[in-house]
């Protein structure tokens, strides 16, 4: 399973919050609020795979404004004592820290990013894409 990309799983089973997905070595939840209509154990979705306010891996149905190893225009959402979280197109949005930043950044900024895996395996973004 490959965080911050699009993958095609197969649903391993169903439970009453969701469906589980798998690639054949690891599952991963879509809550139930995503999984499609008719949806059937062996049926294979289209998802995106990033983690949850928990570290959890956690897939969508939706897609995000970018993938892992994409550069793009995000919207500031927030800024905190660590950085500015961006508005990726999910229900959590993704950390600009600081140190990844260039110039002064405020809520409601449009900022160019590149979308990346930190070392704690969580998806992050950079300005420093030149």
């Amino acid at each position: 399973m490959e965080l911050g990309k699009i993958q095609n799983l197969k649903v391993a089973r169903i439970k009453d919050f969701g469906a589980y997905l798998t690639d054949g070595n690891e599952d991963v939840l879509l809550p139930i609020k995503e999984v499609p209509k008719g949806t059937e154990v062996g049926n294979e979705i289209e998802v995106f795979i990033y983690r949850d306010s928990k570290d959890r891996l956690i897939s969508t149905t939706r897609h995000p404004k970018l993938l892992v190893g994409e550069v793009g225009r995000l919207i500031v959402k927030s800024t905190t004592k660590i950085g500015a979280f961006l508005d990726i197109g999910l229900e959590r949005d993704v950390l600009l820290p600081f140190k990844e930043s260039v110039g002064t950044i405020k809520e409601g900024d449009e900022v160019l990013v590149y979308l990346y895996e930190d070392k704690s395996h969580r998806l992050a973004a950079s300005a420093k894409v030149y």
